[in-house]
């Protein structure tokens, strides 16, 4: 009597778990085959519930190749060809093992076996079907996960660090996500991934999957992955995602920036929102960042770095108060932002008026689009603003203002409209939303002024087309 081993598989785990499920059907109609056989008795049955029939690596098989070669087996038999592998390469490499063990092979309801030249020839034929397919179903999921990320849908698997997955869909881990923005923001500010690694060593993060620490790896991969912008990727495509970001564009592009080759210490100064951006009119000299304290509190200031460097007589201006001048920039650009008919006269007037509007000429629905790109910008530059971290509204000002000058009579503010974000937002305008008077005192905005002075309503506003998006008016 011939010892016959039967071998079952189903691809999913979902069927695996089902009561009576496919590896239990499939066993049942082998054994009837076997008992209407006079020369067969079953030995063992080896089952592999949940592993795809695409390659070898599935523990029941190797267990029934290390029984074959240990001469326990004398006939392998299964339901389909297709139960044994989906692969012709696979299932050649199969038969010349059997072959060289002595082990023939049958498959139960395809009615042919390895032992006669219309057997081999119809279990060619079978298997070269049941490879096209396999290769069939990976395209048509190929083609239904590349529409989901198209509709940026997330396409399934573990969620992300900082996310958890409800009905097929990314929604944020309150807890989690606190840590990714902390670990977006302590790379930023301090250029190193050894600092990150150090807060995930502090925090005691773990992995989301395995739940043990979180590796180097595992880190690399959260500060570079697009979905904590709300992005979704598939082949190296980056679709805009349905899901809520985590961090913003400007927080996350800032991170990609520090690249291993470009990997530098960086310190940002969360304290100052205009570092780098305030202009001395005076000696044209730029203000730098410094700070006094007193009566425990620390007061901060923007200084002219010409008073810096020869003393107080070098310049009259000195320094402004940082605090009242970052409230006093923003709110006023708040304001205009919701001023549709004051962004669309100062267009207006501009190319009649100015010098650098001559021959630069629109009609009224451009000048209308022209004025409706403005207000976009300065919109989003608001509300980036207000729901950002210190670092991310520090990063959304340098991205939208490029340069304020100040003296004690005036400031006039630089915006630029070309969000990096959107390359054909103001197709490389700069443009100078203002200038107005404002009263001060020894170099720091008056105290007694209003919330909203003023500012950028009685002087002339200026704009320009130029090559260089980053260049003055």
């Amino acid at each position: 009597m011939k010892k016959s081993a039967i071998y079952t598989r189903v691809s999913t785990s979902m069927q695996a778990e089902v009561e009576y499920n496919s590896c239990e059907a499939q066993k049942d109609r082998i054994l009837s085959y076997i008992k209407s056989q006079e020369d067969l008795e079953f030995f063992k049955e080896y089952s592999d519930p949940g592993y795809s029939g695409g390659d070898l690596e599935r523990p029941a098989l190797k267990a029934l190749l290390r029984d074959i070669e240990d001469k326990k087996v004398d006939e392998v038999l299964t339901y389909k060809i297709d139960r044994l592998t989906r692969s012709s390469r696979d299932f050649y490499t199969l038969i010349e093992f059997f072959e060289k063990h002595g082990v023939s092979y049958v498959s139960v309801t395809e009615r042919f076996d390895t032992v006669s030249p219309s057997g081999r020839l119809l279990r060619n034929i079978m298997l070269t079907f049941a490879q096209f397919e396999r290769e069939m179903t990976a395209e048509r999921i190929k083609d239904k996960l590349e529409q989901k990320a198209i509709k940026g849908l997330w396409n399934g698997g573990n969620p992300p660090f900082g996310y958890k997955k409800e009905h097929k869909k990314l929604l944020i881990d309150k807890k989690r996500s606190k840590h990714v923005k902390e670990m977006f923001e302590r790379f930023i500010e301090t250029g190193s991934f050894k600092e990150v690694m150090k807060l995930v060593r502090e925090k005691s993060l773990s992995h989301p999957c395995t739940n043990k620490p979180m590796s180097e790896c595992c880190a690399y991969h959260i500060l570079r992955n697009p979905v904590y912008v709300g992005k979704v990727r598939w082949n190296k495509i980056i679709y805009n995602g349905v899901h809520e970001p985590i961090i913003s564009e400007d927080l996350f592009l800032e991170a990609q920036g520090l690249t291993k080759e470009r990997l530098k210490k960086k310190r940002v100064y969360k304290e100052y929102l205009l570092s780098r951006l305030v202009k001395c009119a005076v000696c044209g000299s730029a203000m730098t960042n410094t700070f006094t304290n007193k009566k425990k509190r620390r007061y901060y200031y923007y200084k002219c770095i010409k008073v810096v460097k020869e003393g107080s007589s070098a310049c009259s201006l000195k320094e402004v108060n940082a605090e009242k001048i970052e409230s006093f920039v923003f709110e006023n650009l708040e304001r205009i932002s919701k001023d549709e008919n004051y962004i669309e006269s100062l267009v207006f007037k501009t190319l009649r008026t100015s010098p650098q509007g001559v021959g630069f000429e629109l009609s009224g629905p451009s000048e209308k689009s022209y004025s409706q790109k403005i207000i976009h910008v300065l919109q989003g530059y608001v509300s980036d603003f207000k729901k950002g971290s210190q670092l991310e509204k520090q990063l959304v000002t340098k991205r939208t203002i490029e340069k304020i000058i100040l003296s004690k009579e005036s400031m006039e503010v630089i915006v630029t409209l070309q969000d990096r974000r959107d390359l054909k937002l103001a197709e490389g305008l700069a443009n100078r939303l203002g200038k107005a008077a404002h009263n001060a005192r020894e170099g720091a905005v008056n105290p007694d002024a209003p919330a909203c002075s003023p500012l950028f309503e009685t002087q002339e506003w200026r704009g320009q087309r130029d090559s260089n998006p980053r260049s003055p008016a």
